[in-house]
């Protein structure tokens, strides 16, 4: 069974924490930590906080349950033979990707659909890797996503693209490969921005956190409990490295650009779960200790 929580619907509300809190709890007064591969045991409890959750945050993996009939649609006969026997083609094998042609099966595509990702693995969810890894709750192997169907889809992984040919409809891959299609979607996402002077990027103890080996590293690293962290920049995820590193007790510093923290926003405050005020934050271009960029 896997789990995701969307942090951008979450409201705080804790009912699933009630009704479940085997596989959720609250740290603070909003912020939600969740496990995101709960035991089968548990399956019965974490529907149901499902069920209940106000804003529908929760989504729980219903690929092995019956799959439900396509939507029903009306279109042209171009439309339909694309919808049979067309060629779908989905850079981005992440939370975009998968949603995509998640929906696109659910109306009712049944022709190929190819899936591409320069990682390794399936989709995963991204967010737990800055909290809940880093707190030991759960494992960056256990961050799959939950699924709504089988996709049945043609999986390209561990391989980028690198080329687009719009005249004769085809991606190129890093491997040389062309990916024909008739449609295409582009959802890549954004990546960590790394430090900016390469030789630096690459010293020991510097860090950016956005694949699961990043998490697992900076785990294993925040384990042999470091003297001070630095963490740049105080959105949501340096503001979780932040607030980990407090829950942990390792002294933690935040620098940010901006004037005050730019994790303002409901779900992204310097100070969720009571943690953040506690970290000393300082305008970027002061530095100390080790770097673990957010």
């Amino acid at each position: 069974m896997r789990v995701v929580v969307d942090l951008t619907k979450c409201e705080g509300y804790a009912q699933c924490a009630f009704l479940a809190p085997e596989a959720f709890r609250m740290v603070g007064d909003e912020a939600l930590m969740f496990d995101p591969a709960p035991p089968d045991e548990l399956q019965e409890k974490v529907l149901r906080a499902a069920a209940a959750c106000p804003v529908q945050a929760l989504q729980v993996d219903m690929a092995d349950l019956p799959t439900p009939p396509p939507t029903a649609t009306v279109s042209a006969d171009g439309d339909d033979r694309l919808r049979h026997e067309g060629r779908i083609v989905i850079v981005g094998a992440s939370l975009a990707g998968l949603k995509a042609a998640e929906q696109l099966r659910a109306e009712g595509f049944t022709g190929k659909l190819t899936m591409i990702g320069d990682e390794p693995e399936e989709p995963y969810d991204r967010p737990p890797l800055s909290k809940q890894v880093q707190t030991g709750w759960a494992a960056s192997a256990d961050t799959t996503l939950p699924r709504r169907r089988d996709i049945a889809a043609d999986w390209k992984l561990g391989v980028a693209a690198t080329g687009l040919d719009l005249e004769h409809n085809f991606v190129t891959l890093a491997d040389g490969q062309h990916v024909g299609f008739d449609r295409l979607l582009i959802a890549t996402g954004v990546r960590a921005r790394p430090w900016f002077v390469p030789e630096e990027a690459g010293l020991d103890g510097v860090f950016t956190i956005r694949t699961r080996a990043d998490a697992t590293g900076l785990r294993e690293r925040l384990m042999a409990e470091p003297r001070r962290v630095l963490v740049i920049g105080s959105g949501f995820t340096g503001s979780e490295m932040a607030s980990v590193c407090v829950e942990l007790g390792i002294p933690v510093t935040v620098a940010e650009a901006g004037p005050a923290g730019r994790g303002a926003g409901r779900g992204d405050r310097p100070d969720r779960g009571g943690h953040h005020a506690r970290a000393r934050r300082r305008p970027a271009g002061q530095h100390e200790g080790r770097l673990a960029a957010g």
